[in-house]
C-alpha cells in the first residue's frame, strides 16, 4: 500500500512506563523472566546489555533494578501517543507487537497531510518539537509503505519522500534487523545471504519456490506490491486518562506542567471524533482521598494549548489537601462542531472570543462570581432582565426581544431630567409607547425616546404618565 507513512517507534516504553522517573542502573526482564530485555542508561554504564542473564547482570551491577513487563501499562501509554498522533493524521494504527518488549510504537498515513503542514519538512519539524514535551524516547522515520516505515524507524530514523530513498535505505539493512523469525534467519544466513538488497534482486518465482511464500508475500508488503493497510486506532467511547506523577506535587501550580500531556491525548481524541469538549473533570488523587476539580468552557474547545489556560487558571485558587500523586483527566460534556460558512474574501474568525474570555473570567474567579442576564417574560426594561450565576458549562445567548433602540445599560434607579436638560437634548429616535404591570402593584406607562447629549451621549428617556422626563439608560 504505497504512499508516505510516518512511524514513531518507542524502544524503551516498556521500562520507562515502569521506572517512575528512577535514574538508577534499571533493567526489564524478558517475558521469560530469565534474561534481560532493555537496560537504561545507568545499567548500560555499568556494563549490562539486552539478552544477558540475570546472574551475570547482577555481578556487573549488584544493585540493577529488576523489572517484571506490563504490557497492559504499555499498551495504555502506547494508546495515549495513538491519540496524540492524531493531531497529525486521520489514519493512526499501533505498530505490531514483536517477540521481545521493545517493539511498540504507532504508524500513520502522512500523505494527505503534507499540504497543511507545508510539506514534508514542516510537518517533520512540528511533529518533533512537539515530541519533545511527551517525555519519551522515540525513533521516527518515514516510509513508502507501513511496514517500511516500521522498519527503518526500528533501525535508526530516516526522512525522506520519494520511494527510491526509502528503498535504497531498506536495501542496506541486514537480515537480522528485518524482525523475520529465528528459522528463516538461519536458512538465510545458511544460504549466504546477509542484506535485503541479496533477496530483492531475485527473481520473484524463484523467491518463492526457494524460500517460501511467506518470505515472498513479507517482501511485497515490504515494497507495496501487495495492499498492506495497518488496522486503524479506533479511540475510546469517551476520554478518561491517567497519569503517575514522578514526584509528589505539593503546591497546585506544579500540576499545569504533567497535565500538558494529558490535553495533548486530548486534543486528538477531540479531533478524531470530530466533536469540542465543553467541560473537563481533572481529579487529584492524594495518598488518602482526592480532589476533584471542574473546568468548563462556555462556547467548546479542541486545542490543548487554550485548556491549559483554563486549568491553570482554575488551579491557582486551589489549595491541595495533600501531595497528589496521581491525575486523572475526564472529559464531562461534549459538543459536535459547528461549520461556519467562509469564502475566500471572509476574515479568519477571532481567535479570542467572548465564549473563551467568560470561560477565563469563570476558571479564575468561580463559577458564582460571573453572572449573566437572565431575560424574563416582563416588558418593564427594569424587570426584564436579572443577572444570575451559570452553573453549566454554555453561556447564554443574548436575548432575543433586545431591541436596537434599546440600551445594554440601565441605571439602577431612573434620574428626572430638568427642562433646562431637555431644551439641550437632540431627538434622534422614539416615541416607543410602554404601558405594562397593570396586574401588580408598579403599573407603568411611558413613551421612550432615545436622545443625543451635546457631548454626543445617547440616552434612553422616558416621560410618565404625570408628563415627567427621566434618564433610564446609556447606549454604548
Amino acid at each position: 500500500m504505497k504512499g508516505l507513512w510516518l512511524c514513531l517507534h518507542c524502544p524503551q516504553l516498556g521500562l520507562e512506563v515502569l521506572s517512575a522517573g528512577d535514574d538508577g542502573p534499571l533493567a526489564l526482564l524478558c517475558e521469560d523472566g530469565e534474561r534481560i530485555a532493555l537496560v537504561s542508561a545507568g545499567a548500560w554504564q555499568a556494563g549490562v546489555r539486552p539478552g544477558m542473564t540475570i546472574s551475570a547482570a547482577l555481578c556487573l551491577e549488584p544493585g540493577l533494578r529488576l523489572l517484571t513487563p506490563d504490557p497492559e501499562v504499555s499498551r495504555r501509554r502506547l494508546e495515549g501517543l495513538a491519540l496524540w498522533c492524531a493531531r497529525f493524521s486521520a489514519r493512526v494504527s499501533l505498530e505490531p507487537t514483536g517477540e521481545n518488549a521493545s517493539s511498540w510504537g504507532v504508524v500513520m498515513e502522512i500523505a494527505s497531510m503534507l499540504d497543511y503542514f507545508g510539506g514534508l519538512e514542516g510537518l517533520w519539524r512540528r511533529l518533533h518539537e512537539e515530541l519533545a514535551t511527551l517525555e519519551l524516547e522515540v525513533s521516527s522515520a518515514t516510509g513508502h509503505t507501513p511496514l517500511a516505515a516500521c522498519l527503518l524507524a526500528r533501525t535508526g530514523g530516516y526522512c525522506g519522500q520519494g520511494e527510491a530513498e526509502h528503498m535504497a535505505r531498506l536495501g542496506r539493512l541486514r537480515l537480522d534487523r528485518l524482525g523475520l523469525s529465528a528459522r528463516q534467519q538461519s536458512r538465510l544466513k545458511g544460504l549466504g545471504f546477509t542484506h535485503l538488497n541479496d533477496l530483492l534482486v531475485l527473481p520473484p518465482a524463484s523467491l518463492a519456490s526457494r524460500l517460501g511464500t511467506d518470505l515472498r508475500r513479507y517482501l511485497q508488503r515490504l515494497t507495496g506490491e501487495v495492499a498492506d493497510p495497518p488496522p486503524v486506532f479506533a479511540p475510546p467511547p469517551r476520554f478518561d486518562r491517567e497519569r503517575e506523577l514522578v514526584h509528589e506535587i505539593e503546591l497546585a501550580a506544579g500540576i499545569v506542567f504533567p497535565l500538558r500531556r494529558l490535553l495533548a491525548e486530548l486534543e486528538g481524541f477531540l479531533k478524531v471524533r470530530c466533536v469540542k469538549a465543553l467541560s473537563l473533570t481533572l481529579t487529584l488523587y492524594h495518598r488518602e482521598g482526592a480532589q476533584d476539580l471542574s473546568v468548563g468552557h462556555a462556547g467548546g474547545e479542541q486545542a490543548a494549548e487554550a485548556w491549559l489556560e483554563l486549568c491553570r487558571l482554575r488551579l491557582e485558587s486551589v489549595v491541595l489537601d495533600a501531595p497528589v500523586l496521581r491525575l486523572r483527566l475526564e472529559v464531562s460534556e461534549v459538543a459536535s462542531l459547528q461549520e461556519v460558512a467562509t469564502d475566500l474574501f471572509q476574515a479568519a474568525p477571532p481567535r479570542d472570543t467572548p465564549e473563551a474570555l467568560f470561560s477565563r473570567l469563570r476558571s479564575r474567579l468561580g463559577d458564582g462570581a460571573v453572572l449573566q442576564p437572565m431575560a424574563l417574560e416582563d416588558h418593564r426594561p427594569e424587570r426584564a432582565s436579572r443577572l444570575v450565576a451559570q452553573p453549566g458549562t454554555a453561556r447564554r445567548p443574548p436575548s432575543e426581544i433586545q431591541s436596537a433602540n434599546h440600551p445594554a445599560w440601565l441605571l439602577e434607579h431612573p434620574e428626572p431630567l430638568t427642562p433646562a436638560t431637555l431644551e439641550r437634548l437632540v431627538w434622534v429616535a422614539g416615541p416607543e409607547r410602554l404601558a405594562s404591570g397593570w396586574w401588580d402593584q408598579a403599573p407603568a406607562r411611558r413613551d421612550y425616546h432615545v436622545a443625543c447629549w451635546p457631548d454626543g451621549r445617547h440616552g434612553w428617556v422616558f416621560r410618565d404618565a404625570e408628563s415627567q422626563w427621566w434618564l433610564h439608560g446609556w447606549f454604548g
